[in-house]
């Protein structure tokens, strides 16, 4: 009361103005500081807003406007100037996204709570984003008046999230793929369950994994799936019919895409359209799987409506195919394996050896049945080291040093060492192992077998002294045995063949070689013969004629052998080859002398009725008709002892010829004249040459000169000799002066004896003149034996 009552004094009037200055200053200066902070704020605000890409905003409802910081409008797709009532702001709101909105609104304001909410806007340029809405209520008496918030662009977040749903759904598929895949062993169920999974993973129509075959064009399906429809099996489609590029750009390694047939340019041809029709597809997608720059296998699907296919479909789509190629291999190559696996046991159980596997530390990891029952050790006892104690002492001592190289190297192993059995008997083994490495190369031991050869090591023994035996029995008898085979396509002969054929001993020679040299004659009797043998199995047994190699003489041979084939089909032959010239050449003597005998039994009495007939014709009485009948049989006598009781002697020529025509010569010698120098032949051509003239001289006592009186035989030879070369003989019997001669219609003993022994026997050229005058006959052959054989002085 004291101050009011002071009031009205002057002093008081000036204090209190002086106080009310300094509250308006203090005021204005909390003003000032509340200004700041209040800037601060706000600018720590738009930072807050910045940062968390945010705008504020805010609405009256009374005016329904709608406020906010410069990037609300923008984040509206408007521009920053707009004037904006909350009722147009919902016409920007997608459709199915409005209520939802009003409903948060009207809950926030029952419930004085704030509101927040995700929705679609469709900003005016078409674009769709999405944004999260935080609000609260301004309250006036009780009443909301207004809201105020904050709104934050969630579009690429949003995607984000989508991506990152898409990528987690997409590796849960392919994680249940990847173990639905491991529970198959069948490629086609592979095939068939990853068509379906990815089929309906993606909403496609129909889906497949097929196996490609470029050099037709087509693509392979064991299985397909088809939505709502049970997999087709055993589908090819020709890769052309769809796209005429479309095996190209595979081989490329290239996806094809259709997102609508009917509108890719691609597709203009009615061929192609009529082809995806068929198949009831409007989009397609093929993903092609290369393996070495080859186009191995294609991952396809189709719909029945267009569909744009994404980025991600596509990644799906080829990491799923290379599953699935995997997957298919894997299971293929488990299926050889278990094979592979299956027949070796059965392989290894049916061998009559001991199979078994060693790992790197030479340890038995694997052994068939045999091995149990062979050792007599229970099958747990039967691995490991088992094997080097059942080895022979002496044998393993051995093997330890032959085993430091290959089990340091891990190289092939092949020895002979003797087992003992279970009965305490050793008995001899073939050892050989080969090493085992995974296709990328890591040593895993070796794999081999220890075949029983105890039994062959006694015959081998058994068989060294045999063919020690054979081949004093082959020296006495002057043979050789050889040996073929077709693998070499070689000849192996022993030292005695190898000097039978007169090649150096050790040389093998081709069968092309030996049928080259072989006389023409002989040599398809001699290939029949064995192709025979080799057919059949069956020894044989041929003789035949060759040039020797040395010398080129022709020899006769006898061949004996027989044909086996071996297990790896190697065909071996063996035999024995032994020269039987000399007595081939006897036999041929023989039998051309029982030909001659019997020829000359036949000609004897037409000799005798001739000699009859000659003398007679001379004869002036009956004791001289006696004498000169007598002389010439007892001439005839000695001409057949000549060639029967000396065959084995050298004989002269002239003697032959004298022999011969002796019987037929007069007194004065005019009707046989006789020429030529001493000539001396070896028997294997005294026979022929006196065979020869004893036919001139018959043929010329019955139809020649010698049939009638006054008829003449000239006989003429003589010998040249070039220096190195065999004697020649020119030998030339001449008739004239007998009945005239014509040539004969058929070709008789004499002169098959004169054409071809001659020439056979003794490489004579011959050439028989009938002249109507008389016959001439020449020949002109080399002097067989060593020079020299004849003397030009006598």
């Amino acid at each position: 009361m004291t101050e009011h009552g002071n009031s009205g004094k002057p002093e008081n009037a000036a204090r209190d103005r002086a106080a009310d200055k300094q509250r308006i200053a203090e005021l204005e200066e909390l003003l000032r500081e509340k200004e700041k902070a209040l800037r601060i704020a706000n600018g720590k605000l738009q930072m807050a807003l910045e940062m968390g890409k945010l705008s504020a905003w805010e609405r009256d409802h009374a005016t329904d406007r709608m406020t906010g910081t410069a990037t609300f409008m923008e984040m509206l797709g408007l521009p920053s100037d707009t004037e904006l009532t909350f009722k147009e702001m919902e016409q920007l709101f997608h459709p199915a996204d409005v209520e939802r909105v009003r409903q948060a609104i009207v809950f926030g304001e029952k419930t004085n709570t704030q509101f927040n909410i995700d929705h679609r806007i469709i900003r005016p340029d078409g674009r769709l984003t999405r944004i999260q809405v935080k609000g609260g209520v301004v309250y006036e008496d009780g009443k909301p008046v207004g809201h105020f918030g904050v709104v934050q662009d969630i579009t690429e977040r949003e995607k984000i999230k989508e991506e990152i749903q898409r990528a987690q759904h997409r590796q849960k598929f392919l994680l249940e793929l990847n173990d639905q895949l491991r529970s198959f062993d069948d490629p086609d169920e592979i095939m068939e369950a990853t068509a379906r999974s990815l089929g309906q993973f993606l909403k496609v129509d129909c889906a497949g994994y097929g196996e490609v075959n470029e050099a037709r064009g087509l693509i392979l399906v064991e299985r397909e799936w088809s939505r709502g429809a049970i997999s087709n099996e055993g589908r090819a489609y020709r890769l052309y019919d769809f796209l005429p590029t479309m095996m190209a750009e595979l081989k490329k390694g290239n996806p094809i895409f259709v997102e609508d047939i009917r509108n890719d340019p691609r597709a203009d041809n009615p061929q192609v359209q009529a082809a995806y029709s068929t198949i009831n597809a409007r989009s397609a997608l093929a993903v092609p799987l290369l393996k070495d720059q080859k186009l191995t296998a294609i991952l396809y699907m189709h719909s029945a409506e267009p569909r744009a296919w994404s980025a991600d479909d596509l990644t799906l789509a080829e990491d799923v195919a290379e599953r699935t190629w995997t997957a298919v291999e894997k299971a293929r190559a488990e299926i050889g394996l278990r094979e592979t696996d299956a027949r070796f046991r059965l392989i290894a159980e049916s061998l009559p050896a001991l199979v078994w596997i060693l790992n790197p530390k030479t340890e038995l990891i694997y052994t068939n049945e045999r091995w149990v029952k062979y050792s007599g050790l229970p099958p747990e006892e039967a691995l490991g080291h088992s094997w080097m104690s059942a080895i022979h002492p002496d044998d393993m001592a051995r093997m330890h040093q032959e085993l430091v190289p290959v089990v340091t190297h891990h190289t092939p192993y092949m020895t002979e060492a003797r087992y003992r059995s279970h009965e305490g008997v050793y008995r001899w083994h073939l050892i050989q192992g080969a090493p085992i490495h995974t296709p990328s190369g890591e040593f895993k031991g070796w794999v081999g077998t220890s075949v029983d050869i105890h039994d062959l090591k006694e015959t081998e023994e058994a068989l060294r002294r045999s063919e020690e035996q054979l081949r004093l029995a082959l020296q006495a008898a002057k043979m050789g045995n050889w040996r073929w085979d077709s693998a070499s396509n070689l000849i192996t002969q022993s030292d005695q063949a190898a000097e039978i054929l007169g090649v150096p001993p050790g040389t093998k020679i081709s069968p092309d070689e030996i049928k080259s040299r072989v006389h023409p004659a002989d040599l398809a009797r001699m290939t029949e013969a064995r192709k025979l043998a080799m057919e059949s199995g069956l020894p044989y047994s041929v003789q035949y004629r060759i040039r020797r190699f040395s010398d080129n003489a022709m020899i006769w041979v006898a061949s004996q052998g027989q044909s086996t084939r071996s297990e790896d089909g190697t065909i071996v032959s063996t035999g024995i080859l032994q020269d039987i010239t000399e007595s081939k050449q006897a036999e041929e003597r023989q039998q051309l002398l029982i030909r001659e005998l019997h020829h000359r039994v036949k000609n004897t009495l037409a000799n005798v009725q001739a000699i009859v007939g000659s003398t007679a014709r001379t004869a002036s009485s009956i004791d001289e008709f006696y004498q000169g009948f007598v002389g010439r049989i007892v001439s005839l006598a000695r001409t057949h002892n000549l060639l029967t009781e000396d065959l084995w002697q050298k004989a002269s020529l002239e003697d032959l010829v004298e022999t011969e025509l002796g019987p037929y010569a007069d007194e004065a010698r005019n009707r046989v004249l006789i020429e030529g120098s001493h000539v001396e032949l070896p028997s294997e051509a005294a026979v022929p040459v006196g065979m020869a003239i004893h036919e001139l001289t018959t043929n010329a006592a019955k139809h020649g000169a010698l049939s009638t009186f006054g008829g003449q035989v000239e006989v003429r030879w003589r010998v040249d000799q070039e220096e190195g070369q065999r004697p020649r003989l020119h030998f030339t019997w001449t008739e004239h002066g007998g009945p005239r001669v014509h040539a004969p219609t058929r070709q008789g003993f004499g002169s098959r004896l004169l054409q071809r022994v001659l020439a056979t026997q003794l490489q004579a050229e011959v050439k028989m003149d009938f002249h109507e005058e008389g016959l001439r006959f020449a020949m002109t052959m080399p002097i067989p034996g060593d020079p020299p054989l004849f003397n030009p002085d006598r």
